[in-house]
């Protein structure tokens, strides 16, 4: 098992519009299409890919978080997804599946269930993608995730 690290494209993090926010509560896009897995050159049945998506501010807290699959990952037999933080990889979305398209998301979005939803030094925030049978994330043919979170600094609180 080895893991290989890749910093997010800046073309692909979107911080969100005032009205974007009110819509839909969240603060920050960040997509991941297949490609990005597969040019990492990655082909262990068993290797990872950790997503550097950027840092939080200082005082910092997420309030929630949610990823959708746009198109399902294909060309493996198990690829699951985590989002948090490199102190907590998993604080923000649990260990799930990525093979099919749909939404992944903390229960209910309630604050509780984001273990590790604030902060007081900046931290970076991660995405990490695991392989953990058959395949490797270089034989990837298809997938498109896209990670949204509610990332917001608590020092520019009124």
């Amino acid at each position: 098992m080895a893991d290989f690290p890749v910093t997010i494209n800046d073309d692909r993090v979107s911080p969100l519009s005032v009205q974007e926010k009110a819509n839909i509560g969240f603060s920050h896009k960040f997509s991941i299409p297949y490609t990005d897995l597969t040019a990492t050159g990655a082909t262990g049945a068993s290797d990872t890919v950790t997503f550097t998506l950027g840092s939080t501010p200082t005082k910092w807290f997420v309030e929630k978080a949610m990823a959708n699959v746009t198109t399902a990952f294909a060309g493996t037999t198990a690829l699951t997804l985590v989002v948090g933080t490199t102190s907590d990889t998993d604080g923000f979305l649990t260990s799930t599946s990525v093979l099919t398209a749909g939404i992944i998301g903390a229960a209910g979005f309630d604050p509780a269930t984001v273990t590790s939803c604030s902060g007081t030094t900046s931290v970076g925030l991660r995405a990490v993608f695991t392989n953990a049978t058959g395949g490797s994330p270089s034989a990837l043919t298809a997938g498109n995730v896209n990670i949204y979170l509610n990332l917001q600094d608590a020092a520019q609180l009124p």
